[in-house]
Formats: C-alpha cells, structure tokens, sequence
C-alpha cells in the first residue's frame, strides 16, 4: 500500500511541482535558466511527496503536507537563488496548513494537536526572530515567517520533532556555509533550503 502511495505521491508531485513553478518564473527578479524551469520543481517535488506518501500512509495529513511542500519548493528555489522568501507565497502557506490542521481536529474531535502545533509555529517564530536580531544579514523576516510554518506542521506530531526539524535545518545552515557563493551572497545562508529540508526529514522519520 505505501509503495502505492509513494508512486501516487510522485505523480501528483509531478503535476503540483510543474503547476508550482510558474510561482518561481513569476517572482524571480532575475534570470536564472534552470530555476526557471519546470522540470526542476515537478522532480523536487515529485520526490518529495513520493517520500511522504510512502511514510505517511492514507491519512488526513497527507494533504496538508502534499500542500506545504508543494509551495515550499519554489520558496526554496527562490531563496536559493535570491536570498529572499516571498510573503506572498508564505503567508497562503500558513494560513492553509493551519486552517487544514484545525478541520483534521474538529474532524476527530481532539483540539490538542492543533494547539499544540500553534505554540510550536509561535516558538520557531520567535527563535528565528532572535537569530534575526543576533546574527546580522543571517535571518530575514521571510525565514521568520517560514520558521513558522515548519513549526507548525512539525508541532502537529510533537515538541521532540520541532526541535528535530530546526536542529537538521540548522546543520543544513552550518553546511552551506562551505559552499562556495558568488558576490555579496558568499556569506549569506539561504534557510530557506535548510527549512524544508529539515520538516521534510522529521516528516519522513515521524511518519
């Protein structure tokens, strides 16, 4: 069954990545060939809802998280390649992952989950604030604001998987701080990359 799911997932995430990255063609403000492309968010994509469909299983979540990473990735690209996380795309993401997690508690008659999962978008908020405020040119407010969507779908599951997530996206920072970056980004990080990388992993461990 979850082999089914992970083929299924990657079909839709051919579909979802390809629809996705007119967002990227639209709100990248220079030309950049491969992440213009769409070939480059459907496979992403597609590999990133095969993976959560194969650990998730037939549940409510799935939807939400199919939802979360399918404008996560041109957010990703985005960042990657401009240093800047478009509100206009987290903001939607937000308020969609949020407003799907409160029907799955009204659904199953326990508000706890949900709950829970506002505290930890609010706590990942304001961590990422602080660093915001410590560490100059390192964070930005779109990082803030997708600190909070990492929290809050990662908060669903539990206090243990929203450290987890910003702990690997912290790592994942640390390490692009090796790659060699042209210009005025050399020593920039882009987080938003690390974020998705590190809610994708404890989606995948959490199941």
């Amino acid at each position: 069954m979850n082999t089914c799911l992970a083929a299924g997932g990657a079909a839709v995430g051919l579909v979802l990545g390809a629809a996705a990255s007119s967002i990227t063609k639209t709100l990248l403000r220079q030309p950049a060939r491969v992440a213009h492309s769409w070939w480059l968010g459907a496979a992403i994509t597609a590999a990133l809802l095969a993976l959560t469909g194969w650990r998730t299983g037939i549940r409510g979540e799935l939807a939400i998280y199919a939802y979360v990473l399918a404008l996560g990735v041109p957010l990703a690209v985005i960042d990657w390649v401009e240093h800047r996380l478009p509100r206009i795309v987290v903001l939607p993401q937000l308020a969609g992952a949020a407003l799907g997690l409160a029907v799955l508690c009204v659904a199953r008659s326990d508000p706890a989950p949900v709950l829970r999962a506002l505290w930890a978008a609010l706590a990942a908020a304001v961590f990422y604030l602080l660093l915001a405020v410590l560490v100059e040119g390192g964070v930005g407010s779109g990082d803030v604001s997708l600190a909070a969507v990492v929290g809050l779908v990662t908060g669903w599951s539990g206090w243990p998987e929203v450290a987890g997530a910003l702990v690997i996206a912290s790592v994942a920072g640390l390490l692009l701080l090796l790659v060699p970056r042209r210009g005025s980004l050399r020593k920039a990080v882009p987080f938003g990359p690390c974020l998705l990388v590190g809610m994708t992993t404890v989606i995948a461990v959490a199941g």
